[in-house]
């Protein structure tokens, strides 16, 4: 083994990652993360990745890598794997096994935000990427607001909301949240009220609904291509919520009466979904949401 072979190795560091849900936990070899390529292509975006390139695969500590849901299109050369409970995307990998690339948004103990962000110009390669169309009903409109409709990537599920125009005037509140599913799944959330959003499929069983802890809200995304969408209050009863083993409702924990008032007003939107909500312009408000939120999530 040469000399450099051994320091590139020495240099090398252990990763764990999971999905939120902690059905599949594996560990990596990386170089110290300082750095992760953001790609701006219709599927990149709209899941958020952070792209790191391993040189060796991933070894799963918990669950199988097979159990992931693996969704290809185009060329299908490249399968992006998911998780089908919570729908965390993990990573993708060449389907002839060539190259594998980590989401860093993952991985345990990384700040995302802490990263030189390289930008990687993938819209710009293949052929024109067509947005699905809405074909669903639309929510009602008021003056001062405008109907927006954007999709997952497979088209499966549109969302229309009509929230305020989403441009630089926009006064509302827009959040890059980075509790333990918000960093996972890339979420930035808008919110708008419950009556000003219609989420859409001609089959049900396409949106998957994940729910945890208080089970209060449950995350909404496509089942075929893992393209996290909306947040919706859970409409069970107290009695179903406490048969799943929720955690109590408390103002210490961050969801006291008032905040389950306003919760139930809601459905908060995944702004990724909408090609014409420029994100530059929006410049999302940062929550540190392990503080705001008790007990903390306790990776795997």
């Amino acid at each position: 083994m040469s000399t450099s072979t051994q320091n590139e190795e020495a240099q090398l560091r252990t990763y764990r990652g999971n999905c939120h849900c902690k059905a599949f936990v594996y560990e990596v070899q990386l170089p110290e993360l300082k750095s992760a390529h953001e790609c701006n292509c219709n599927i990149c975006h709209r899941k958020g990745y952070l792209w790191v390139f391993p040189p060796a695969k991933p070894q799963f500590v918990m669950g199988d890598g097979a159990g992931l849901t693996h969704y290809t299109f185009g060329l299908r050369k490249l399968a992006h794997q998911f998780c089908p409970t919570c729908a965390t995307p993990l990573m993708a990998e060449y389907v002839d096994g060539s190259r594998l690339a980590i989401n860093v948004r993952a991985l345990q103990g990384v700040d995302t935000w802490a990263l030189e962000v390289q930008q990687y110009d993938g819209a710009a390669l293949g052929d024109k990427y067509e947005p699905p169309q809405h074909k669903g009903p639309l929510p009602a409109t008021v003056d001062g607001h405008k109907l927006y409709t954007g999709s997952c990537h497979c088209g499966a599920v549109t969302v229309a909301p009509s929230p305020k125009p989403l441009d630089e005037t926009f006064d509302e509140r827009i959040v890059d949240c980075n509790c333990s599913i918000c960093v996972r799944n890339g979420y930035i959330w808008v919110y708008p009220l419950r009556e000003k959003v219609v989420l859409f499929t001609s089959n049900p069983s396409n949106i998957g609904k994940y729910s945890f802890a208080r089970h209060i809200l449950y995350k909404s995304f496509c089942k075929i291509c893992g393209v996290p969408l909306t947040n919706h209050h859970n409409d069970i009863t107290e009695e179903e919520r406490q048969a799943l083993g929720a955690l109590p409702l408390t103002k210490e924990s961050g969801f006291g009466e008032e905040t389950i008032k306003r919760i139930k007003t809601l459905h908060p939107v995944n702004l990724r979904l909408f090609p014409d909500a420029d994100l530059t312009k929006l410049k999302p408000q940062r929550a540190n949401g392990p503080q705001m939120i008790q007990p903390p999530y306790e990776n795997p």
